[in-house]
């Protein structure tokens, strides 16, 4: 309603009375309504609102909304008020912002439910005079109760939304105007914190331009321009895919398509896995090229080049200006030219030298030489793609070319005869060896033909494979080498002058063959040497020898095998059987047939030890002579017989037994341990009066034994081989006491029945020493062993030295001195952690070093904590917990720092081993306390492990002692560990319990600082402005970064990179400090010192040295000795400036 402001006051009066009635009435009406409404002006901001919107839009019990509010502030407090009901993870503030977009537009409806279950509707729309009216409805029944004909359509829509929820890939669906109408979780986990703007209605460009710009996706694929432009081309294509990184590193496949209606429906698919496998299979191809030893460049069908690997790069164009991804092959030859990286032959046009090249790589030519002006010899090869592209390959042949050529001067030296002829028997190469036979060069033999050389030879040959060849050398010589090019079979060649030649052939490239001619004249005469020897060697053997052939027909025998048989008797012809040889020995008595058996048998009998191959067949001859006779076995399956002479020794035999009753008599009297038993009950068949002495009257073995089993065992060992040697065994003895022994034992007959001599040394006294000698030996290799870690360790820590030096001195530089917090505290934790592995190389340089125990005023608490960075690491990477509870007042004590740490570092390295199978359930507790009443300060390292045995927690601090599998452990860690808390005066404990687990306690007697003594203060600083410093070290980078921190510190430092320099620039110019590294090439630290006492003494008191090789006994007793002022790598500032001060100290000036 307008009015005109005229009239008079009155009048006015009157207009604002009947206003604020008209207004009143209008409140009345808006409270009396069914549905909510409130009343916003231009700006969103609230005018009005009746008590129903109160109702259904607002928080119960708030108080009203205040009159210009703005309304996303109004839904805030509404939509936090926990009245309405919201997915979990809702970002309420972005929720809120797209209510009222979506209000403003006017063209959607937004539903909300609250928390007693009403269903509150929303909408907006625009007024009259530029303001915002919306509406609040209660469609809690509509929505419940459906009418009968949409029962079934719901019930199909509810099942369809089921089945897009359940899908592996994101779905979203938008409208013809581009809002939301519909988004599976799969999409909204996509979209992370911007899940919660999925409220149907809200904008496309709302959604996902909230998710670009937050940076929750990245188009990493797709049409420029952003949305924008995807849309544009989605219009123009119908469907489309792009390609998104998601914020937690996921990549997704977003296929779009255009509907009927207008809409636009998404699908969104995880390639995360397909991505990377392709990465990953394209670095590696990519590696695989870049790592090959020959060049390689690809070349596509318009000539130009799209790609070259590194090696073909250093080969084609080592000045890296030529080979440019895109330009022709041409260009780049020309170029090669102009800049003479190609030289050109003499005479040679360049466009001739260039469309030469060209033609290679049309018609891709294989093996072709490639000029350069750097003395190499390259081959080049081109290959045709699929596409008609080029694949050219360089490859440097300069050594192999090198190589070759060795090869032919080797084998044009060689004293074999080498040759290479081709398919047709044309000799292309070969040496003088070859040539030869032939009374020939190697170059005249090559103008010869095959047929020509054959007739040239064939006046020498007399035998080919050992057939004479007579007057038909030529035609045999030609024969015998056509079928040798066939099979390949080597052939030997005699010459009449007695000269032997193998000759064989093997294939090569094309066809061809290479032949080898051998002299092996020289091995022939040794051959011949050799038989004659191995003849004279047999005849003149004791023992009888006769060969015969597979029929057992003679065939030769030795001097000794006639004098045996064949004095009186015509020998063998080379053809009589060995069944009609002992016919005739037996006939004519030289042969003696045992009583009572049948010659015919006794023949049968000896053809079958012959068959058989046995041995030790006893044969007597007529003259009384007995032999042994065997068979074996020959390489051709022949039958070598020998005949042994043991007349004198079944002569001695007898006269054995004679000295055997003699020995009983010596046996009795004898006093050394023995018995004689019987096998099966252990019967003691024969006890001399020393085994009496030790057993008593015993009658059976079983009586000494400790066990029954034990003599199961004994003969479980003897009876297999009827031979047992020191076995050990442990007998009773008469008094009752337990003999510890060493048995060797023998089975034999004896009337019949198996018995065993035995004899029994006794060792215990032996073993008791040869034990401790054990432990001492053993004890002696662990500290080899621990010794040899130490080295390895030192070396270790040693190579870190130089670089972390760098890394901790120019952290230390730059912390404090960077304006961005974000850097400084990126830097801040580099200098902790270089600190840190500082520490590390430190104390494994002191465990390493294994020096005498140095006491000191210690901090158990600092202890541990370096002790848990160097044994820890187990731990953490098996998710163990580690808990400390360190007692920040607990007092000193005194002791060796690093022996402690070897100690603790042990304890926790064995908790480790403890706790690995529970994975993330154990749990590593480390606790200080101070012991009062005892004064002691004490560390506890307690574990939720298995615990250890109570039986076994007296002996755990055994040396050697281990629990351990075998390689596992060595049961040095806690021995070595309790010794050295001993030495301290300490004590070193464990409580156990298998249900708990087990605590070690470190007592140490708690240390007081000294009050007498006058309390360390700082040294006056004193300024280090234009102190100069001379710095010397071998090693560019610590040297400048020793420079660099002496400049920071006020110095002028100059730089020397070795010892000999150092005196050049002293001999110019003084120094007030010398700062020089130790070890250094040409000349070391102590070599320098020595330089200076001789010729600038004013020097020795002012330098100081940095080593990173303190462990060196030459290091060590250079420093002792000069007690000069030293620092150990890795440099800290702090050290070094201490370092300077010290050497520019007034008392340390000369």
């Amino acid at each position: 309603m307008l009015r005109t402001v005229e009239g008079s006051a009155a009048g006015r009066s009157a207009d604002a009375e009947q206003d604020a009635a008209e207004l009143a009435l209008l409140r009345e009406a808006a409270g009396a309504l069914r549905e909510g409404f409130a009343l916003f002006d231009a700006s969103f901001r609230l005018r009005m609102c009746n008590h129903t919107y109160r109702n259904l839009a607002c928080a119960v019990d708030a108080p009203a909304p205040e009159t210009g509010e703005s309304a996303e502030n109004l839904f805030l407090k509404s939509f936090n008020s926990g009245c309405f009901v919201f997915p979990e993870e809702t970002d309420i503030s972005a929720l809120s912002t797209a209510v009222v977009d979506i209000l403003r537009d006017g063209t959607r409806e937004v539903e909300v439910k609250r928390a007693d279950g009403r269903i509150v509707s929303l909408t907006g729309s625009l007024t009259e005079t530029g303001g915002f009216l919306v509406s609040a409805l209660d469609v809690t029944t509509e929505r419940k109760v459906a009418p009968p004909e949409h029962g079934e359509r719901d019930r199909a829509n509810a099942q369809l939304r089921d089945a897009v929820e359940a899908l592996d890939e994101g779905i979203v669906l938008y409208d013809q105007d581009q809002r939301l109408v519909f988004a599976n979780s799969r999409y909204a986990e996509m979209l992370g914190p911007h899940s919660c703007l999925l409220v149907p209605g809200v904008p496309m460009q709302v959604i996902v331009g909230e998710a670009v710009a937050s940076g929750q996706i990245s188009i990493t694929r797709g049409p420029d321009g952003g949305i924008a432009g995807i849309l544009r081309t989605l219009e123009g294509r119908g469907n489309l895919k792009i390609e998104v990184e998601v914020a937690d590193g996921t990549q997704r496949e977003i296929t779009l398509a255009r509907l009927r209606d207008g809409g636009i429906v998404a699908t969104a698919r995880d390639i995360t896995e397909q991505r990377t496998s392709q990465a990953r299979a394209r670095q590696l191809l990519n590696d695989a090229i870049e790592g090959v030893d020959f060049g390689i460049a690809l070349v596509g069908d318009d000539d130009r080049l799209v790609f070259a690997n590194r090696k073909f790069r250093q080969l084609g164009d080592p000045n890296g200006n030529l080979l440019t991804a895109g330009k022709t092959m041409r260009e780049i030859h020309a170029e090669a030219i102009r800049t003479g990286l190609f030289p050109l032959p003499p005479g040679a046009a360049p466009d001739a030298l260039l469309d030469d090249l060209d033609q290679l790589i049309r018609e891709a030519a294989k093996g072709f030489q490639i000029p350069n002006n750097h003395g190499s010899s390259l081959v080049g090869n081109v290959y045709e793609t699929a596409l008609q592209g080029r694949l050219f390959t360089i490859e440097d042949v300069t050594e192999q070319a090198r190589a070759e050529r060795l090869f032919t001067d080797a084998v044009a030296r060689l004293p074999v005869g080498v040759a290479i002829e081709g398919p047709e028997g044309q000799f292309t190469h070969c040496n003088d060896a070859f040539a030869g036979p032939f009374n020939l060069t190697s170059k005249e033999i090559l103008e010869y033909s095959d047929v020509e050389r054959i007739a040239l030879l064939a006046p020498q040959i007399a035998t080919i494979k050992g057939i004479p060849v007579g007057d038909s050398a030529a035609e045999a010589f030609r024969q015998a080498v056509t079928l040798q090019r066939a099979t390949l079979m080597p052939m030997e060649v005699t010459f009449k002058d007695g000269r032997h030649y193998v000759v064989e052939r093997a294939f090569t490239e094309n066809d061809g063959r290479v032949v080898v001619v051998t002299d092996v004249t020289a091995l022939k005469r040794a051959e011949t040497r050799s038989l004659e020897v191995l003849n004279d060697a047999i005849e003149s053997l004791d023992e009888g020898l006769a060969l015969f052939d597979t029929d057992l027909n003679f065939v030769m025998g030795n001097r000794k095998y006639f004098d045996l048989y064949f004095n009186n008797e015509p020998p063998p012809d080379g053809n009589e059987n060995l069944v009609s040889l002992l016919n005739r020995l037996f006939d004519a008595g030289v042969m003696l047939i045992p009583e009572g058996i049948a010659k015919k048998d006794y023949i049968d009998r000896l053809t079958g030890l012959v068959g058989t191959y046995r041995k030790n067949e006893t044969v007597k001859l007529a003259d009384g002579t007995i032999l042994l006779a065997s068979a074996h076995q020959t390489e051709l399956d022949c039958y070598l017989l020998s005949f042994t002479d043991i007349t004198e020794q079944r002569r001695a035999e007898e006269e054995q037994r004679e000295a055997d009753l003699l020995l009983r008599t010596i046996v009795e009297a004898c006093p050394a341990n023995f018995l004689v038993s019987r096998v099966e009950d252990g019967k003691i068949i024969y006890c001399p009066p020393a085994s009496r002495e030790r057993f008593g009257k015993i009658k059976s073995t079983l009586s000494f034994f400790m066990h029954p089993e034990d003599r199961e065992k004994y003969l479980e060992a003897l009876l297999p081989t009827g031979s047992l040697d020191d076995y050990r065994v442990q007998f009773r003895r008469a008094d009752g006491s337990i003999m510890q022994g060493l048995t060797a034992a023998r089975i034999t007959d004896y009337k019949g029945e198996d018995v065993i001599v035995s004899s029994t040394r006794d060792i215990s006294d032996q073993l008791a020493m040869q034990e401790e000698l054990e432990k001492q030996r053993e004890i002696s290799h662990q500290n080899e062993k621990l010794s040899a870690l130490g080295e390895l360790l030192a070396g270790v820590a040693h190579e870190l030295n130089n670089p972390l030096s760098i890394v901790v001195g120019y952290a230390q530089m730059l912390e404090g001195k960077l304006d961005d917090p974000v850097l400084s505290k990126r830097v801040d934790r580099i200098a902790q952690a270089a600190d840190r592995s500082a520490r590390i190389v430190k104390t494994f340089l002191a465990m390493a070093r294994q020096k005498p125990a140095r006491i000191e005023q210690c901090s158990l608490n600092d202890i541990v904590s370096i002790a848990q960075e160097i044994g820890g690491y187990g731990l953490r990477a098996n998710g163990v917990q580690v808990v400390t509870d360190f007692d920040e007042s607990l007092p000193p004590v005194a002791g060796d720092g690093d022996q402690l740490v070897q100690v603790f570092t042990n304890l926790i390295v064995n908790a480790e081993h403890a706790l690995t199978p529970l994975g993330e359930n154990g749990v590593l507790v480390l606790r200080s306390f101070h012991d009062v009443d005892n004064d002691h300060s004490v560390i506890e390292v307690r574990d939720n492990g298995p615990g250890i045995a109570k039986e076994l927690q007296a002996r755990i601090f055994e040396p050697f002692f281990t629990t351990k599998d075998v390689g596992e452990g060595t049961g040095v860690g806690l021995a070595f560990s309790h010794r050295i808390i001993d030495t301290h005066d300490g004590v070193l404990e464990v409580a156990s319990d298998p249900d708990i687990g087990t605590s070690f306690f470190v007592r140490l007697r708690a240390k007081r600082p000294d009050t007498t003594q006058r309390p360390m203060t700082d040294a006056p600083a004193e300024t280090l402005v234009k102190q100069r410093v001379l710095v010397i070290d071998d090693e560019p980078d610590v040297g400048e970064l020793i420079t660099d921190l002496l400049t920071e510190m006020g110095c002028e430092t100059t730089l020397a990179p070795g010892a000999r320099e150092a005196l050049s620039l002293l001999s110019d110019i003084a120094f007030d400090i010398i700062i020089s590294d130790f070890k250094m090439p040409g000349m070391n630290g102590e070599e320098f010192y020595a330089a200076l006492q001789k010729s600038m003494p004013g020097y020795m008191d002012r330098i100081g040295f940095v080593t990173g090789d303190s462990m060196g006994k030459a290091v060590t007793h250079f420093l002792t000795e000069s007690e000069r002022p030293h620092i150990e790598k890795p440099i800290s500032r702090t050290e070094l400036e201490a370092l300077v001060r010290q050497l520019g100290a007034r008392e340390n000036q000369p």
